[in-house]
């Protein structure tokens, strides 16, 4: 196995591991954890949403991080690099996680900022809408990271049965 053939496969891996990590985590967070924001008492509620937003916040850096330098990695590879067959997966897989920064930047921190003065339904309310949107969006990387790998490891076994049968 070449070099690039286990950066490739290291890079994949580590995109797919680290996408399919935030795909989890905006599903408990979509469908747990915002929804009991409504059932948190007032006395509390302003604790609570800071909590939240500092250790949600250094849960996801990393990993999100992670996943961001592994598209872009990926991205090369299939525009610039000799991985053509990786070009759609990638464009989507890119598409979905910029829905998901824009949606994360434009609706949901300031939405946290705006409910860290206190609980309002309405905020609330466009919090989880746009969440839905946010985490549709991740479940579409998550699947085109997988289909990602499935494209790379088919064609190292397709390649390993051609250098076998020379």
């Amino acid at each position: 196995m070449s070099v690039l053939q286990r950066y490739t496969r290291s890079l994949v891996i580590a995109h797919m591991a680290s996408t399919l990590f935030m795909v989890g985590m905006i599903w408990t967070i979509h469908y747990v954890h915002y929804p009991l924001f409504a059932h948190v008492g007032e006395s509390t509620y302003i604790a609570f949403q800071s909590e939240h937003v500092n250790r949600i916040g250094k849960l996801l850096l990393l990993p999100w991080l992670i996943e961001g330098i592994t598209l872009l990695g990926v991205l090369i590879l299939a525009f610039l690099g000799n991985r053509r067959d990786l070009r759609l997966p990638a464009f989507l897989n890119g598409v979905g996680m910029a829905i998901a920064l824009v949606i994360s930047g434009v609706w949901s921190a300031p939405a946290h900022g705006d409910l860290a003065d206190g609980f309002d339904a309405a905020i609330h309310d466009r919090l989880m809408t746009a969440n839905l949107v946010r985490t549709l969006a991740w479940t579409l990387s998550g699947v085109c990271a997988v289909w990602i790998l499935a494209r790379v490891w088919s064609s190292e076994i397709r390649n390993s049965r051609i250098t076998a049968e020379s």
